[in-house]
């Protein structure tokens, strides 16, 4: 049976979706380990790495009562067993969470309830656990456990058995010691990044609980009630429910700014004003009461818990380039093995080769078709990657995020704090009337830390210019006053997202009359007002926004002394809509250059705002989005009188397209419209209500808030009830539109979640908040601008405030995409001209000695890989990104032009020794290698060149690296090896450290010449053929918006 998981979203971005009850079969378990004996264990290192076997094979599906474990599924489709850690509710599963746990049969939540909790601090302990974040670092034994027992090194080990008994020691000891090595450095390096982790996510301070006993903070449990002191940092996330403070949510959303937080009344689905966040520090506490807060979510459950995690349980990263090298590497194993079993059937049967030897070296094809060494490169290429982020104060904390960034087409990017400034500066308000100074002097929570006025930078720049003075002494909240007048705030009704405004009740004290004074959205005042005001507002609003300026809407009420203590639904109604205040909004200095660069690249940009549409546009139009401001329509959705808006900004007014009212015929004619709307040549921005609207009435019970991905989108498609039209219709909208406006944050993450999932796009999210965590963390890669916590749901974080980094992370991204391609073509040539060296040697019963394979391998052709990972990146962004499709006909070409050519080359050189040598004394049968010989020295000396030569042929600098002379330790070591060959070709008093015989007297004088002469024609053919294939068939992959 399976369940489903209610209220997942609890667990942020990694919310579970369903629970299968199971059993662990102790007959199984008994089949299992008898199989694993008679396997040499080999059974259960499958199962080990099959954790689809694992679970097939040990557990059984059974009634939730019998049962032992929990089949749990991811919202990633990523499945687990765990043991019984959810209870069932009315058969479904849900999270533990203090806040529904303790409420959820209570039509009226009760806030007591929550205090006064008659759960024990143990069963509290048990349920929830503690504050501290505990970041899991595995011992070395149990990563060496993990690691050794992977399948990269099972494969490594059965190179070595091969190599050992064809009798190569030394090299089979060189190799797992520096496989051993690599292993070491990386455990290491894991631990040093955890220990860094686990001292950032810990929070070392006392508290003190409303028994006045003190405690460790991490010791706060789920339920404790402690007193808020001034300079805390929070170990949890908590209610207040006593007292007023000011918190500096920084480690949230990126902004220092004071944030004010009242106790709490009574439960609501909104309670975010009234919590207060782990990590966030305490800058001032009321000092006319005990602050009190109650802990209602600890460790992994908190927001800044749940940030931790993202870190430690990124998404699984894209692995077709790997899936195609993996299918590329066994068609090309093949093809060895089919010519190893021809030259078996027409030479080597003939040459009495033992059947041991010939097992063997069947064995022994394989591991040099599949490099083992090949994954350590990949994981080195992408870490060396971050470091050179680094170098230029981009932050990275998931390596395989620099290669994603190389296959990016497209970029959403936030609007306040990433393409503008965060500051604002006040312009002016309309209309010139005192009372709108009066409110804009009263409606905020400005206060004094270190004898200076903080708060908002809005509120800041909105009293400055209101121009009163403020007094905080015996008050409160505070005073103002101008002139004669005198206004008294006695309540603070505090900013809210959802509702878009704020309010406080004042007191004036020179007419003796209380009043509700206003700010926030003009189209939610206006909605909330009594529609008696002067209509030069709405052209004015028009205006204000069409000229990009951040516009604030002004409202006012009178009230009657028993009307104060009213909830604010009630109080904010009917109000007295009076007029506007306007800030400019500047972009930062290199928003637009930037911008432009990237267009120029043929990127896809997008901008994604919670801000006005017109402001929005604006913007959009400064930083060179859009070309021309005009030619943009608004589409937009009233919910309330179900009818599309189209704002036309070229005629500037605004349309109502008045909706079929027969039920069931409303969308449809939505659809229609927008098809009809969307043939003209224009740009278009639209509104989180039309997303909202469009996406409800088609997307049966399916939640986009959870990251269900694939399977969304696939059931999107499949859904009978989802119409092949709307689908079009959605599709060709979101291709179209540049702009998203008026978004919320579970919006823009939809948006990403589209662009990915449904349009194929490579999504970069660029943003600087908290409002853009959900969408950086569903984006391919993520860039924030602050070191935060919030910016740990984002891959890249940018020290410095500008978009600049964004054409640095792409161009590093194209650089390490590059790399690694010619990482895999490098390691598997040099691999197969090795395989084929041996295949030539054992016509004469040779192979190449123990050092001969240290020298090519770890000496000769190790370091150039390593050294290729230092190559530089480009400065300049092109419209193309690296063609990373092994079968693309570009990559296969170039291979096997290499392939061919050098092979073609080994096998002149191959007749030109046999025929003018001795062939040497073999015995019969052949039960092991010569390891000298002319034919073997020849070989040796040939793959020294060609190791050096194939890195020189297969680099490749424009567009996304620089030219390979530039990497300095990379030439030097290409030169150095290749100053060597020629001294060993030519020199015969320098060959016996590679037990290279005296060529020229074994085969023929000058036979050094020819050698050399053959390797230089052919690798000069090599590189002309290569040059003509780039031209014809670039190695690159043109951006398609």
């Amino acid at each position: 049976m399976i369940f489903k998981v209610k209220s997942s979203d609890i667990e942020g971005q990694h919310s579970l979706i369903e629970v299968v009850p199971v059993i662990l079969s102790k007959s199984r378990i008994l089949v299992t380990i008898i199989l694993s004996i008679i396997t040499c264990s080999l059974f259960a290192l499958l199962m080990k790495w099959n954790n689809k076997l694992y679970r097939i094979i040990l557990f059984i599906k059974i009634d939730e009562q019998q049962c032992t474990h929990y089949l749990v599924t991811n919202s990633y489709n990523q499945q687990s067993i765990c043991k019984k850690i959810y209870q069932l509710n009315h058969d479904s599963f849900q999270p533990v969470d203090f806040l529904k746990h303790n409420t959820v049969e209570i039509k009226q939540r009760q806030l007591q309830m929550l205090i006064n909790t008659d759960l024990s601090h143990q069963l509290r302990y048990d349920i929830y656990g503690n504050s501290k974040l505990q970041v899991p670092i595995q011992s070395l034994l149990t990563y060496l456990f993990q690691e050794l027992t992977s399948p990269f090194y099972m494969l490594q080990y059965f190179s070595v058995l091969l190599w050992i008994i064809e009798g190569f020691i030394m090299f089979s000891i060189v190799l797992i010691s520096f496989s051993f090595l690599a292993c070491l450095i990386n455990y290491f390096l894991m631990r040093k990044s955890r220990i860094q982790l686990q001292q950032l996510a810990n929070i070392k301070q006392n508290v003190k609980l409303i028994d006045n006993k003190i405690i460790d903070g991490s010791e706060l449990i789920v339920g404790d009630q402690f007193f808020i002191e001034e300079h805390l940092q929070l170990n949890c996330d908590c209610l207040l429910i006593q007292g007023d403070v000011m918190v500096n949510e920084a480690t949230l959303t990126g902004e220092t700014v004071p944030i004010p937080k009242q106790a709490i009344k009574e439960l609501s689905n909104d309670i975010y004003e009234h919590t207060l966040f782990e990590g966030t520090k305490v800058i001032k506490i009321s000092p006319y009461q005990q602050n009190i807060g109650l802990v209602i979510r600890t460790g992994y459950g908190s927001l800044r818990g749940q940030y931790f995690r993202n870190v430690l349980f990124p998404p699984l990263p894209s692995r077709v380039f790997y899936i195609q090298a993996c299918k590329f590497l066994i068609i090309l194993g093949l093809i060895i093995l089919s010519i190893f079993t021809l030259l078996l059937i027409v030479k080597y049967q003939y040459m009495h080769y033992s059947i041991k030897l010939i097992i063997v070296r069947y064995l022994d094809a394989i591991t040099w078709i599949i490099p083992p060494a090949l994954p350590i490169f990949f994981s080195l290429n992408q870490t060396i990657s971050l470091l050179k982020l680094k170098q230029i104060d981009i932050v990275g904390s998931n390596p395989i995020k620099t290669e994603d960034s190389g296959k990016i087409d497209t970029i959403c990017f936030d609007k306040t704090g990433t393409l503008s400034t965060l500051g604002l500066q006040a312009n002016d308000y309309i209309p010139h009337q005192d009372s709108l100074l009066e409110i804009m002097a009263c409606c905020h929570h400005l206060t004094i830390i270190n004898s200076e006025l903080s708060g908002d930078p809005l509120e800041l720049e909105m009293f400055k210019l209101a121009d009163y003075d403020i007094n905080f002494d015996n008050q409160k909240y505070f005073k103002v006053s101008k002139n004669q007048k005198c206004f008294q705030v006695i309540k603070i009704f505090e900013f809210n997202s959802h509702l878009q405004r704020m309010s406080v009740i004042v007191f004036n004290e020179l007419e003796n009359q209380y009043y509700l004074f206003v700010k926030g959205s003009p189209e939610k005042l206006i909605e909330l007002s009594n529609k008696q005001f002067d209509q030069s507002l709405l052209n004015q609003l028009q205006q204000q926004t069409y000229q990009g300026l951040r516009v604030i809407g002004l409202a006012q009420k009178q009230l009657m002394f028993d009307q104060i203590d009213l909830d604010r639904n009630i109080l904010e109604n009917q109000l007295n809509f009076i007029g506007l205040f306007t800030l400019k909004n500047y972009l930062k200095d290199d928003t637009s250059q930037v911008i432009e660069e990237l267009l120029k690249s043929n990127l896809d940009l997008r901008i994604i705002s919670g801000d006005n549409p017109l402001t929005t546009v604006h913007c959009a139009y400064e930083s060179n989005l859009i070309k021309n401001k005009q030619n943009t329509i608004i589409l937009d959705y009233d919910d309330q009188q179900e009818i599309l808006l189209l704002q036309d900004l070229n005629q500037q007014f605004q349309t109502k397209t008045q909706l079929d009212s027969k039920l069931g015929s409303q969308f449809n004619f939505i659809i229609i419209q927008l098809e009809l709307i969307l043939n003209r040549n224009c740009d278009f921005a639209i509104t989180g209500n039309l997303w909202g609207y469009l996406l409800s009435n088609k997307v049966n019970d399916i939640s986009l808030n959870q990251s269900i991905d694939q399977s969304y989108y696939k059931q999107l498609r499949q859904t009978d009830e989802i119409d092949i039209k709307f689908i079009n219709c959605l599709n060709n909208l979101v291709r179209k539109t540049k702009i998203f406006t008026r978004m919320k944050p579970n919006q823009k993450k939809e948006i990403v979640q589209y662009l990915q999932n449904q349009l194929n796009k490579n999504v970069m999210m660029v943003g600087d908040g908290a409002n853009d965590c959900s969408a950086i963390a569903e984006a391919l890669v993520g860039v924030s601008f602050n070191s935060s916590d919030a910016s740990y749901t984002s891959p890249f974080s940018y020290k410095k405030d500008s978009i600049q980094c964004v054409k640095l992370i792409l161009l590093q991204g194209r650089s390490t995409k590059s790399i690694i391609i010619e990482i895999f073509q490098y390691y598997v040539l040099i691999s197969v001209l090795k395989f084929t060296g041996t295949a030539l040697l054992q016509f004469q019963g040779m192979n190449f000695g123990d050092f001969q394979y240290i020298y090519m391998n770890y000496l000769s052709s190790i370091p150039v890989l390593i050294l290729l990972t230092l190559s530089l990146r480009e400065d300049k962004l092109t419209d193309a990104i690296p063609n990373d499709n092994i079968f693309a006909i570009n990559n296969q070409l170039q291979f096997y032009n290499i392939f061919i050519l050098t092979s073609f080359s080994c096998l002149i050189i191959f007749f030109i020794v046999i025929d003018n040598s001795e062939p040497p004394t073999l015995p019969n049968p052949i039960d092991s290698y010569l390891k000298e010989g002319p034919l073997n020295s020849v070989m040796m000396i040939v793959n020294q060149y060609y190791n050096m030569i194939i890195c020189i042929i297969l680099y490749q600098s424009n567009p996304f690296k620089k030219p390979l002379y530039l990497n300095y330790s990379l030439l030097s070591w290409i030169v150095l090896c290749l100053i060597i060959a020629i001294i060993v070709t030519f020199n015969k008093y320098t060959r016996s450290w590679l037990s290279i015989v005296d060529i020229e007297e074994e085969i023929f004088r000058h036979v050094d010449v020819l050698v050399f002469f053959i390797i230089f024609c052919t690798s000069a053919l090599c590189y002309f053929c290569q040059s003509i294939l780039k031209l014809k068939f670039p190695l690159i992959k043109s951006i398609q918006i």
